[in-house]
């Protein structure tokens, strides 16, 4: 019996499942073309993604080019960076600035604070701490003031302290601390309870971190090679303050024993080592406003740092009395560079496009059907599809209008550009090839800028308040004249951005932004209709096949019983 039929029983000889083969065969060849244009669609799809997604990006990097900040790039130095240290972005004017730090701002700041001889001071460790140098709480706080601990009923350690008793999980220090003004200030608690100082031997660096993770704007520290406390509000200001309060003898004896004091960053010194007492606010540190003065006018900053007229300036220590100058000039360099690459960006855009416009295309190789692929080798296969796949967007039209739109927008001058120096060509950018590759003469750009220092950014950022620019809904209110004369007033990094818009609309109609099929555009929708016509014809094509295997079981059925009746009859 055959595989599936009833074959051999007649003697007939016959090969039943080649005879099947060639009675679908085709059947066969027209599934084969429906699947090799079905592959053809979507490996055009595939090809136009992968434009879009170069239209994409360059799209992305236009704006790079549209900011007043590359195009127009300024630099700036000061006579005296110790005092103040300076940038400048596009907007800064080329002139001179004068400057002088009266003061620089700071972070409210306590730290383990100066003996009276003005060594350094060390953290002081509870009676009884034999080991000067020990971080645990309990031998900050206690020493020899534990003298048992025990268990209660319910498995809770029980510490005696000076003859009082205390449970593991009872708050042993609560420490409140504000970190900005009094009127506005939030206050966070740092505790640590008895099973925490004594059972899990917390640290002078733990109660640190407890600091840090409180909520509030402080941050704590413990160096250990000076045997040092710190906190700072990490904000700094005069209105930033850092405030705390003992809630106990004991967290009030923690606070003393750290021996802090407050820094004065003005003179670079540490005050005098504070007192705390229970329930007692102690504004332990402030910080402090930088006072400078810039062209004549005094500024009051809770930072070191502020941007006037398009200079930043940085205050870094007080000038003493003396005043720096700060110069701003152009910095071509910059400007330069990034012209550079925007010719870089442009040409290796638009030599893909043209690469994929000229392709050659290779007609005699179509898709490999399944059948095909397994008499070939993964590298016969590979070779295979290269050359199948080449030339899907040959004399492509939607690619056409997309480099036309292209080398018009860099061809057009910029008439918003009330210069000599209004398009491309006129600083230094013109085409070396028929197809509009771009080339840079560095010499005529640097002559350009040094004749009109804000040529290069209004002839790529201008949009002259422009309706043409994406996403404006004036647009479509304009007549084609005044359509045509706003193009002429936008600016290069501007139309080419508004070029990919939309060109990348009229790829996303047609192809989508991925290679899957369900995304309503017209590729998506006619593939998925294709599959699905496949997939109805592999139906009809297997009821085929079953047709045929019926018909020769008939016949070899027929043929037996035709043989056991001659059999019989010749007996």
């Amino acid at each position: 019996m055959g595989a599936n039929g009833i074959y051999g029983l007649s003697g007939s000889g016959l090969d039943i499942e080649s005879l099947v083969k060639m009675g679908m065969m085709n059947k066969q060849s027209q599934y084969d073309k429906m699947y090799q244009n079905e592959m053809k669609q979507e490996w055009l799809k595939e090809a136009y993604v992968e434009v879009y997604d170069s239209m994409k990006t360059f799209k992305a990097n236009m704006t790079d080019f549209k900011m007043q900040s590359n195009m127009s790039a300024m630099k700036a130095t000061s006579t005296n960076n110790d005092v103040v240290s300076v940038t400048a972005n596009g907007a800064a004017a080329a002139m001179n600035h004068k400057v002088s730090v009266d003061a620089v701002a700071s972070n409210a700041y306590l730290m383990t604070g100066m003996n009276s001889n003005g060594t350094a001071a060390t953290i002081t460790r509870a009676t009884g701490v034999t080991n000067s140098t020990s971080t645990y709480l309990s031998d900050v706080i206690y020493g020899n003031r534990l003298t048992n601990t025990t268990t209660d009923a319910n498995g809770n350690k029980v510490y005696t302290i000076d003859g009082g008793t205390h449970t593991g999980s009872d708050v042993a220090i609560s420490i409140k601390v504000k970190d900005s003004t009094a009127a506005n200030a939030k206050t966070y608690t740092v505790t640590m309870t008895y099973d925490e100082i004594f059972s899990d031997k917390k640290t002078l660096s733990d109660f640190a971190s407890a600091f840090s993770k409180s909520g509030a704007n402080i941050q704590g520290g413990y160096d250990t090679a000076n045997d040092s406390f710190s906190l700072y509000n990490k904000t700094s200001g005069e209105k930033n303050i850092i405030s705390l309060e003992a809630a106990s003898d004991d967290a009030a004896l923690l606070l003393n024993n750290l021996q802090l004091a407050s820094y004065d960053a003005q003179n670079n010194t540490l005050g005098s080592v504070q007192t705390f007492t229970k329930d007692t606010v102690a504004e332990a540190a402030k910080g402090t406003n930088a006072k400078a003065t810039i062209d004549g006018k005094v500024y009051n900053l809770e930072t070191n740092k502020i941007t006037v007229a398009g200079v930043t300036y940085n205050f870094n220590n007080v000038s003493a009395g003396q005043t720096s100058t700060v110069s701003v000039s152009q910095d071509t360099d910059t400007i330069v560079d990034n012209v550079k690459k925007f010719v870089d960006m442009y040409n290796t855009l638009l030599d893909s496009l043209n690469d994929k416009l000229s392709e050659e295309k290779y007609s005699d190789y179509k898709p490999l059907t399944k059948e095909q692929e397994k008499d070939m080798s993964e590298d016969q296969i590979k070779k295979w599809n290269e050359k199948a796949k080449s030339g899907l967007l040959y004399h492509n039209n939607e690619v056409r209008s997309l480099v036309s739109d292209m080398r018009e927008a860099i061809y057009t001058p910029v008439n918003a550009v009330d210069s000599k120096y209004n398009s491309l060509s006129a600083i230094g950018i013109t085409t070396t090839t028929t197809k509009g590759h771009i080339t840079l003469d560095e010499d005529k750009l640097r002559k350009a800028l040094n004749e009109d220092p804000d040529c290069v950014y209004q002839l790529f950022a201008s949009d002259q308040d422009s309706s043409y620019i994406a996403g404006s809904t004036n647009t479509n209110k304009l007549t084609s004249y005044e359509k045509k004369e706003d193009y002429k007033n936008t600016g290069i990094a501007n139309r080419l951005y508004n070029a990919m818009t939309e060109n990348m609309s009229i790829f996303e109609d047609y192809a989508g932004t991925s290679k899957a099929t369900d995304d309503q555009s017209y590729l998506g929708k006619l593939i998925t209709n294709m599959q699905t016509k496949m997939t109805s014809f592999q139906t009809l094509m297997k009821s085929y096949e079953n047709k045929l295997y019926d018909k020769y079981d008939a016949m070899e059925v027929a043929l037996s019983k035709l043989g056991a009746q001659l059999s019989y009859i010749t007996g």
